[in-house]
């Protein structure tokens, strides 16, 4: 420490501070950063005024410099130190460790790592190969078969890999040998990734699911999106109460304001409002109930609901009433857009034919057309498909900022 000095400090003799105090103090000041250097320095120069300051900055960049690490020394291996070594090995885990410490007690420059990476060159440690490398390369039984088909369709192509002990796209490639698709069939669908499955519109699927030809799980109206609208509504301070965080609304007659909330309703003059048919499904016996607490027709809250207004309780769309929508109207949806993987899940899991309802498809080709043609904005740059293309460029931000930079 005294020579470093030396060569930094010169011939000055330290008369306050050692030079381990002057050490200490310059590095807990250069942590602080450079305020905390300078006030270090200050501290020495003041107790030691034969130091130059200079020397004290060259001291400091040497001392927050990393040290050199210690060369790379190959470890010699003496018969004595394999022979404590197998017989370590030999005697289990208790064994093992006995070794490493003597081992380690003989040369304190060795690292444990020396000791295990040497053990395993000797061939003491088993190799504990991989299930999955193994199992990858063994052919299908008839058990694996069984498990992937009892889990297909309810667990994920990367957990049935975990279970069998192969890779995922093993599971997805049997899969698809056996004729089976990877798809998860969940409890419901929800009803913007089923509207991107099926290349239909967000609000397709809602007026769909007004008109009754999709069921949600459950088709009740939330007691605080209800709230929100009757505070919304003038004059309207009607209770309600929840059961489960679903509405059971309280009759209420009274005559809302026509045209107050922005919809046109042909029975918004009625004294009382419309009442529910006798066959109504259960989601329109709910909305009914849901009419009945505004003060409004059964019409103006499905306009509600498709506007988002009114939200459902569990608006997850059923599997039942998807695959009736398959089986009894197939030309509501375009097959000729949908990619081999929905085809394959809509054919086989839902019963959807191709050919069927070929008429009324027919009838519909004409108003489809456009949606062949995909145009590219030149103002944002995505694709869009069909003549929505002429609605976005009307409203297109950056396209409107191009224009007016250009004129």
């Amino acid at each position: 420490m005294e020579d470093r000095w030396a060569n930094a400090a010169g011939s000055h003799q330290f008369r306050f501070f050692s030079p381990e105090q002057a050490d200490q103090i310059l590095r807990e000041g250069s942590k602080q950063g450079r305020r905390g250097s300078h006030a270090a320095i200050e501290r020495i120069l003041k107790h030691e005024p034969g130091l130059e300051r200079p020397a004290l900055w060259r001291r400091i960049r040497r001392l927050k410099s990393r040290p050199k690490p210690t060369p790379y020394r190959r470890s010699v291996w003496s018969l004595e130190d394999e022979q404590v070594l197998r017989t370590g090995y030999g005697a289990g885990w208790q064994g093992k460790q006995q070794a490493v410490r003597q081992l380690l007690r003989r040369h304190p420059d060795w690292q444990p790592h020396i000791i295990w990476r040497r053990a395993a060159k000797l061939g003491l440690v088993e190799k504990k190969s991989r299930k999955g490398r193994e199992r990858n390369r063994q052919p299908w039984s008839e058990d694996d078969d069984r498990i992937l088909l009892n889990l297909a369709g309810y667990k994920l192509a990367k957990a049935i890999a975990r279970r069998l002990h192969r890779t995922e796209s093993a599971v997805r490639y049997r899969l698809a040998q056996l004729g089976k698709s990877s798809r998860v069939h969940k409890d419901g669908y929800a009803r913007r990734a089923l509207a991107e499955e099926l290349h239909l519109g967000i609000k397709t699927v809602q007026r769909l699911i007004i008109e009754g030809l999709l069921e949600v799980r459950d088709p009740r109206i939330t007691k605080r999106s209800l709230d929100d609208l009757l505070n919304s509504l003038p004059g309207s301070s009607t209770p309600t109460h929840a059961t489960d965080g679903a509405v059971e609304p309280a009759p209420v007659q009274r005559d809302a304001p026509a045209g107050s909330d922005g919809f046109r309703d042909s029975q918004a003059d009625c004294k009382h409002p419309a009442t529910v048919p006798t066959r109504s499904s259960r989601a329109k016996r709910f909305w009914a109930d849901a009419a009945r607490t505004l003060g409004v027709s059964a019409e103006r809250v499905e306009k509600y609901i498709a506007k988002g207004v009114l939200k459902l309780q569990d608006p997850r769309v059923t599997e039942k009433s998807l695959r009736s929508l398959c089986r009894r109207h197939r030309s509501l949806i375009n097959y000729d857009f949908l990619n081999p993987e929905t085809r394959a899940w809509l054919r086989d899991s839902l019963d959807l034919f191709p050919t069927a309802d070929e008429a009324e498809a027919k009838q519909l080709a004409a108003s489809r057309k456009h949606a062949q043609t995909v145009r590219q904005c030149e103002g944002c740059g995505r694709s869009i498909r069909g003549n929505v293309y002429f609605r976005h460029i009307k409203n297109c931000g950056q396209l409107r900022s191009k224009g007016r930079a250009g004129g």
